[in-house]
């Protein structure tokens, strides 16, 4: 098909529009200009219009058909032509008649997408109303076929009408010389002078002229493939070399490819400038999270500093519990206690650190609930401040806090337990059960010998007494009777020194308590704000987002400024 290159520029640059356009609605860049049904792409992919002209039975219809390989036109021995007929592209097949000597005929033809022909009444039978319809049109012709048939080039008829338009014609013009396939070469060419020769008297200037056969450029297009010998010998391959260069140097056309893709250019421009400002934006909104994460950092170090110095207090809870303790102990401890201790497995150390354990940590995990509200009452406090600065920097609704958190129901439930757990390893790390097992096995040891004796003797009395020696008999029991008492003393003695003992074992333990719940409370906070912080992680998404979208756009944009310097090049 005729203009190749041209419709080629314009299909990149129609893909270019497109894209542009498709990029602009992603950006929310203005790109009504380049809307389908605005004047300038109207203009763009306007049909080029061909004005068919001769006299009766000049092959006017013939040529048509033989340009565009279809049966458009009918021709025939008698003139079918009675008016101007104008052949455009419509899927539903139809002639209007917009008067008595103009009928629009709406074809489904491909080529009539980039192409329409008006075929004119013979310029021997025209009449005024058929003259003033193709004068009106002649300013929106692209190019203009008058055409002479080999038998009779000299039609005086048409020869005036090329006359009287004259100037109108600069560089639309092309003479056809119809039916060459009658005449030897020779004869055309002297044929060709003389039609060269009449267009210089008459229009001052020397138009092209084409001698071609429509029969045989319609046969060669019939054919499968096309026959490209046939199509020469028809002459209409200089015709359409013709046409191309004429598409492709149409002022009007290379205008309006201009105009578009400077159009396209302008926007691209916007685009840009959107997406700057976009980037700067975004590059503003990260800088924007990264102050709140700080201040939030910055809340956490606080009230990490503000618990972790109030659980250096904590030490008083251990040294209470401690008392409770050693309370229990004096106890377990007594002379019957101790006494029953030699017959049975005592488990005093244990349960009195399993005892400690459970006082110390339920006391912890009290206070910890305590403060878990205040870390809540903190985040939350923080949080309002930060719902209008993410509303006016980020134009969107903040995440809803209640939701996001959950009432940070398992963050509280963590920190309780983490400083239970923190008590719990304290109160171990403190080595009291194993103190008390070996001290209270120790006396359960002397405790142990003194019994021994003390029935040892009363055992030596009555081995004695039994002998009739009753005077030693008494004193063996006596002497059972101090061994005992000695051990009884001594065990009393022991069990206020265990008590002693344990409390001074405590008493230092309560700093190095205090401080291993502190580092512990720490880490808890810390963990608390991790969760506080994951509220967050919606708007970062959010700008992530943002900036990932940027980031193919800005790669679109590259590709579009390319192909428009392409373009450039071509046109």
């Amino acid at each position: 098909m005729f203009g190749e290159r041209y419709f080629a520029t314009r299909e990149r640059l129609s893909e270019v529009v497109r894209g542009v356009r498709d990029l602009a609605e992603d950006t929310g860049t203005d790109w009504e200009p380049l809307a389908d049904d605005s004047g300038l792409l109207a203009d763009l992919h306007k049909p080029f219009t061909f004005l068919i002209c001769g006299e009766v039975n000049a092959g006017k219809s013939s040529l048509a058909n033989g340009l565009f390989g279809h049966e458009l036109c009918e021709s025939d021995a008698v003139p079918k032509t009675k008016e101007v007929q104008w052949f455009r592209y419509d899927k539903r097949e139809h002639d209007e008649d917009l008067s008595e000597v103009l009928r629009h005929s709406y074809r489904d033809q491909e080529f009539l997408k980039d192409f329409s022909v008006v075929d004119t009444p013979g310029t021997n039978a025209l009449n005024e109303e058929s003259r003033a319809v193709i004068d009106e049109l002649l300013p929106q012709i692209d190019l203009v076929f008058f055409v002479f048939p080999v038998t009779n080039a000299w039609g005086a008829a048409t020869w005036n009408l090329i006359s009287e338009w004259g100037a109108q014609l600069d560089g639309r013009i092309g003479l056809i010389l119809q039916q060459k396939d009658l005449r030897g070469e020779e004869d055309m060419k002297v044929m060709i002078g003389h039609v060269q020769e009449l267009a210089v008297q008459r229009l001052g200037m020397s138009p092209e002229v084409f001698p071609v056969s429509s029969l045989q450029a319609f046969e060669a297009s019939q054919e499968e493939p096309v026959s490209e010998l046939l199509w020469r010998e028809s002459g209409f391959q200089n015709l359409a070399d013709f046409i191309s260069r004429k598409i492709s140097q149409s002022p009007t056309r290379q205008q309006a490819l201009r105009t578009v893709r400077d159009t396209a250019s302008q926007t691209l421009r916007d685009i840009e400038e959107r997406m700057e400002v976009r980037r700067r934006t975004l590059d503003g909104d990260k800088g924007f999270l990264s102050d709140i994460e700080t201040e939030v950092d910055w809340e956490r170090k606080q009230q990490a500093e503000r618990l972790t110095e109030k659980f250096s207090g904590l030490g008083e809870v251990f040294g209470e519990q401690a008392e409770q303790a050693s309370l229990w102990l004096a106890e377990r401890v007594s002379v019957w206690q101790s006494l029953c201790s030699l017959f049975r497995k005592d488990e005093t150390p244990a349960e009195i650190e399993k005892s400690l354990i459970k006082a110390v940590q339920e006391a912890v995990e009290k206070i910890s609930v305590n403060d878990s509200d205040e870390l809540v009452a903190a985040c939350k406090g923080h949080w309002q401040t930060v719902i209008p600065r993410i509303e006016e920097r980020l134009e969107m609704p903040p995440p809803d806090f209640e939701k996001e958190s959950k009432g940070f129901e398992i963050a509280r439930e963590r920190f309780a337990k983490r400083l239970g757990g923190a008590a719990r390893k304290a109160v171990i790390a403190q080595k009291l059960r194993s103190m008390l097992d070996h001290e209270m096995e120790a006396q359960r040891d002397s405790l142990r010998r003194s019994v021994s004796f003390a029935l040892l003797a009363v055992i030596a009395a009555g081995v004695v007494g039994f002998l009739q020696w009753h005077l030693w008999a008494f004193v063996l029991l006596g002497l059972g009777a101090l061994f005992l008492v000695i051990g009884l003393i001594r065990l009393r003695r022991s069990s206020q020194e265990l008590v002693e003992r344990l409390r001074e074992r405590s008493s230092p333990c309560r700093r190095p308590f205090a401080e291993q719940l502190g580092l512990e409370c720490e880490e808890g906070v810390r963990g608390f704000f991790v969760d506080y912080v994951s509220i967050f992680e919606g708007i970062r998404r959010h700008v992530a987002d943002l900036s990932m979208k940027l980031k193919p756009q800005l790669e679109i944009w590259n590709n579009h400024f390319l192909e428009l310097r392409a373009i450039d090049q071509d046109l």
